[in-house]
């Protein structure tokens, strides 16, 4: 059996049942609030580099400091930190602080504009994407969201091959093509 670090469950072997649930409650809790407050870490994360803390820490650069300080997240904090850069400028920290992840990645499709509208932050903090999608078709219909559909293929390895091969060709014309374009394209060559 493990050893267990959580000082709120460390000692819950003097604790009744009641007052474990709780203490176990409490802890879930406390991770849910750290793992919802994205804008925290990513302002600690941008003032680290800001003053560079990192060297101070003996690393060269705040990526190197990132990868040991963080090896599960980093991925993540990537995330965080560039949305955080591009929605601050137009949205206050107080707002922010209240829009789920989620709701970042439509609002940074949208423009500075729409992104000051106080409805447009109201629906984002409040409501679902979807909401927030409606919201933003009324409101500014010149903006022209376009919805995304996934879609899981599964190749052959030889039909993988043919594929990745014609990708491969296709950007060397464009080199910051994504797959979705090429397909596009294509479908676009055959009819």
């Amino acid at each position: 059996m493990g050893t267990i670090t959580c000082p709120e469950i460390r000692s819950e072997l003097n604790l009744t049942p009641k007052g474990r649930a709780e203490a176990r409650d409490s802890f879930v809790r406390s991770f849910e609030r750290q793992f919802a407050d994205w804008t925290e870490i990513a302002k600690v994360c941008i003032e680290v580099d800001r003053d560079k803390d990192y060297l101070l820490l003996g690393f060269s650069s705040w990526h190197s400091w990132l990868i040991e300080a963080a090896p599960r997240s980093r991925s993540y904090i990537y995330l965080v930190v560039g949305r955080y850069k591009e929605l601050s400028p137009d949205i206050p920290d107080e707002d922010l602080a209240q829009i789920p992840i989620t709701a970042t990645t439509l609002l940074r499709k949208v423009s500075s504009k729409v992104r000051q509208s106080s409805n447009i932050r109201h629906q984002a903090k409040n409501g679902s994407v979807n909401e927030l999608r409606n919201a933003i078709e009324q409101e500014f219909p010149e903006q022209h969201l376009e919805g995304i559909v996934e879609q899981r293929l599964r190749f052959t390895t030889s039909q993988w091959e043919r594929i990745e091969a014609a990708y491969e060709a296709y950007r060397v014309v464009d080199s910051t093509a994504s797959l979705e374009v090429f397909f596009e394209w294509l479908v676009s060559e055959v009819q």
